[in-house]
This record gives C-alpha cells, sequence and structure tokens, in this order.
C-alpha cells in the first residue's frame, strides 16, 4: 500500500478516535474512582492478547531460524481490530445511571434539590410540582434525606424520599416516597421500610492525601471529616500528614430493605502518623452528638476547630503586612483567608454566643461569635448568613454560621476568618487554644466496657491488614 494512502488512512482513524473521545469525556467524569479503576484495568488487560501477539511474530523469524539474509519486504494489511473507544464503550455498557444522595437544606426548592441530585429533567420537575401524589416533596422540612437515580443525560429514573423518622436515629421503621419512572410518565408509591443499622470497618494508606486515601479504602466523605474532627487534638492533618500513614475505621451505615442509604456516625477510628499511634472512641455523653475520647477518658476533639471549613485550602495568611488585593496598598492581614466555592457551608470553631451579625464595611457580611472570656472569633465576606444566626443566639461547635461568598472588599469568593484573644487578633493556624474537657470520672467505666469490643475489632483488622500485606 502506498505510504500517502496508509498516511491518509492513520490520519482518518485519529480524526474519528478524537471524535469518539470527546463523546466519551462527558460519560467519562461521571463514574465513580473505583469504576474507573476497574474500565482502566479491562481496557489495558484487553490489549494485551494482541501486544502479546505483535512481540511473538516479530520475534518468530530469528527464533525458527529463519534469517536467511534475504530483503524483507513490508506487507501492510488493514486488520480488523476494535479501537480504544469501541473498546471503552463497550466497557461503559451497564454505567448510564447513577446514585446521587442529598438532604434538605433550609429555603431549598424542588429545583434546587434536583440540581444537586443531578437531575436535569424539565418533566419531571413539571410531574413533582404537580402530580398531588408527589405533594409531600414541596413541604419538605430541612434535614430530610434523598436519593435521586438518572442516566447520563440527567433524566430522572427514580427518587425516594424518606419522610419519617431521621436518619441518625435509632434503628426503626421510616416511610419512603418513591417516584418511578413508568412509559413517558412517572407513578408514585409510599411504603413503609425497616431502618437497619451495620457496622462498616475500613483500613487504609495515606500515599498521596487523606481524602484520596479514604476515597480509595471506600469511606464516605462524611466519615473521613468526623476522623478528621475526632482526632483534631491528636493529629494536626494540615500539617503532620506523612506518605505511609495508616488509619483503621468503624463506623455506622443505615440500610433500608437491604439496600445501602447512607453513613452514620462514626465510632472508633486508629491512626498511625509518623510511627505514632493514636485512637479515638464514640461516647455518648449526654451532649447533642456525643464526643470522642481516648481510653484514658482524655477529649481527642479540640476545644477550637482549626478550620470553619471541612475541604479548603489556604489562600492567603495571616501576616503583619500584604498588599491589599482590591487597593493595592501594603496593610496587615489579620487573619486567613479560606479559597472555597460560593456557598460551602461555614461552621462554628466553637461553642458561644453570637456578639454581632449584620453588614460591616469592607468585611461584607460578617458573624463574630464570643467563645469565652478571652476568645472570639469573626467570619467576613459572608454570602449568607445563617437562618438561627443573630446577636444574643447561642451557637453550638460546628453549628452553620453561613456560606462563603464575596460580599464586602474582595476580588473572589472566600471565607476571611479571624480569631481574637484578649480583643486582639492572633494566627489561627499556629495559636494554642483550650482543650475539650475529659469524660467524667463517674462515666469512665462505662465508656471503657463500650470501646472495649471496638478496640478488639480494630486489632483484628490491623492483624488482617498484615496478613494480606506478607501474602503479596
Amino acid at each position: 500500500m502506498p505510504i500517502a494512502i496508509l498516511a491518509n488512512r492513520l490520519r482518518s482513524l485519529a480524526a474519528d478516535a478524537r471524535l469518539g473521545f470527546r463523546m466519551l469525556a462527558r460519560r467519562w467524569h461521571r463514574i465513580d474512582r473505583a469504576t474507573r479503576a476497574r474500565i482502566e484495568f479491562g481496557a489495558i488487560a484487553s490489549l494485551l492478547p494482541l501486544s502479546a501477539a505483535i512481540a511473538a511474530i516479530a520475534a518468530a523469524p530469528a527464533a525458527l531460524g529463519l534469517d536467511d539474509g534475504l530483503q524483507p519486504r513490508p506487507i501492510v494489511e488493514a486488520v480488523a481490530t476494535p479501537s480504544i473507544v469501541e473498546q471503552v464503550e463497550e466497557l461503559l455498557q451497564g454505567q448510564d445511571s447513577f446514585v446521587r444522595e442529598a438532604r434538605v437544606e433550609r429555603g431549598d426548592t424542588l429545583a434546587t434539590l434536583l440540581e444537586r441530585l443531578e437531575v436535569r429533567d424539565s418533566a419531571a420537575l413539571a410531574f413533582l410540582r404537580n402530580d398531588p401524589a408527589a405533594r409531600p416533596l414541596v413541604r419538605l422540612n430541612p434535614g430530610r434525606f434523598l436519593q435521586a437515580n438518572a442516566n447520563a443525560a440527567g433524566e430522572l429514573n427514580w427518587l425516594k424520599v424518606y419522610l419519617g423518622g431521621d436518619a441518625d436515629a435509632m434503628p426503626g421503621t421510616t416511610r419512603i416516597l418513591t417516584v418511578q419512572r413508568a412509559g413517558d410518565g412517572f407513578q408514585v408509591a409510599e411504603a413503609d421500610v425497616a431502618l437497619e443499622r451495620r457496622v462498616e470497618l475500613r483500613t487504609g494508606e495515606v500515599r498521596v492525601s487523606l481524602f484520596g486515601a479514604t476515597d480509595e479504602a471506600g469511606v464516605p466523605d462524611s466519615v473521613a471529616q468526623q476522623m478528621v474532627d475526632a482526632l483534631e487534638s491528636e493529629v494536626d492533618f494540615h500539617r503532620d500528614l506523612r506518605r505511609g500513614d495508616s488509619f483503621r475505621v468503624i463506623y455506622e451505615a443505615l440500610y433500608a430493605s437491604g439496600e445501602y442509604v447512607r453513613p452514620g456516625r462514626l465510632l472508633a477510628v486508629e491512626f498511625v502518623n509518623a510511627g505514632m499511634r493514636v485512637d479515638a472512641y464514640w461516647h455518648d455523653d449526654g451532649s447533642k452528638s456525643g464526643s470522642f475520647f481516648a481510653l484514658d477518658g482524655r477529649s481527642t476533639k479540640r476545644g477550637f476547630l482549626r478550620s470553619p471549613l471541612e475541604y479548603t485550602r489556604v489562600s492567603s495568611g495571616f501576616s503583619a503586612s500584604r498588599t491589599h488585593p482590591v487597593f493595592g496598598y501594603d496593610a496587615a492581614h489579620r487573619g486567613v483567608d479560606y479559597s472555597a466555592p460560593m456557598g460551602t457551608k461555614i461552621r462554628s470553631v466553637a461553642g458561644g454566643t453570637v456578639k454581632f451579625a449584620g453588614w460591616m464595611t469592607g468585611y461584607g457580611n460578617v458573624v463574630e461569635i464570643q467563645h469565652d472570656a478571652k476568645h472570639s472569633t469573626l467570619y467576613a465576606h459572608l454570602q449568607k448568613i445563617g437562618p438561627e444566626v443573630r446577636p444574643g443566639a447561642r451557637i453550638g461547635q460546628g453549628d452553620l454560621v453561613g456560606t462563603v461568598g464575596m460580599t464586602g472588599w474582595t476580588t473572589g469568593p472566600h471565607l476571611h476568618f479571624e480569631l481574637k484573644k484578649n480583643g486582639s487578633q492572633v494566627n489561627p493556624l499556629t495559636a494554642v487554644l483550650p482543650g475539650a474537657d475529659p469524660l467524667p470520672t463517674e462515666q469512665l467505666a462505662a465508656f471503657r466496657a463500650a470501646a472495649a469490643p471496638l478496640r478488639e475489632q480494630l486489632a483484628l483488622l490491623e492483624r488482617v491488614t498484615v496478613a494480606q500485606s506478607a501474602a503479596r
């Protein structure tokens, strides 16, 4: 075959491949990491026989003693082998629907809920708004849990809403409303189902980041965040994390009719940081959501959380002088700026009383909280202030303060966070902060008895991990 014709054919194949990959790209990014890994392995494995055959053919003349000194003559023949695009397309079959989860937040509408669930289906939205059987969806209270199954185009297959009971409560019976696609329309059904709480055990090793490791181990993000919060006084996850650090966790998972619903609370965590082992166990100490303690009764949570946001990076640190991003002059920056998407939730780093909630020149929407006689915190540039946040209101650690915005003098969405001690700003990243109260002595015996089986499970999990590593 002439070289020019072969070159044109190769260019045509390359163009077809680029078009195919562009069509697949929109579907590929919606698939979870574990499924991607299986697909990548399958695609590579499917190419191995072909590559081995090519290598064998190339080596055959010498191996069979057929190298007689004759000049080789190239022969080009088209072989009908499936393209990479076709192979990936075949592997993607059956991955056309995705399940998303969300909780109803204050101020949510059906449209905003479906958007968070990645459902882009005008027919489904119209049905939910107008059908009498779907009316409970219009009056959902904040905190209700929803699941949606939609295809790659965002068309709704089914929607489940858990109407009765709280997913954090003890197992019982809850009422589920299901909206199911039926032909060209939808139908609604309600049923009572039993809630079942199961215990999950996971282990992992940090290779790049903590949340990358928990994702690889199959630990839900909410449990990973509880792990960080539970060990904040033991490990500085912002600065002390090391490659090779490992963890073991035990947490609750909620199921309904045998189907996974959502993760629950973290029960126990063991973390090895730079060779040092720390652990924490959940205990119902009579507070709103319980607390985490070491076996000696010492609280493993800080009295003050290090970060007011869950997933952030520091974009501008505490300094005596910096160039102002808006006006260009040098000025002291008495806080830390956390870059985050607009609308990201902001949590109070400690319990206290709201001192100020409103507009402040330069800072935009601001909340200031007085925590004790010495310490207060300030949260600036908020998009919205929390509905329950007003001067004089009590607020707990981790409660909603507001959402990230860009009000006031700012060039982009972020949270400006200040920590004050005796009225003066101090560096939130390095300040020595008060610790949480230890477990009362009268509760210590009951706590240790409840923690004993969890400790045995963590030890068993470690032995299994060691045995698996030795077998590799």
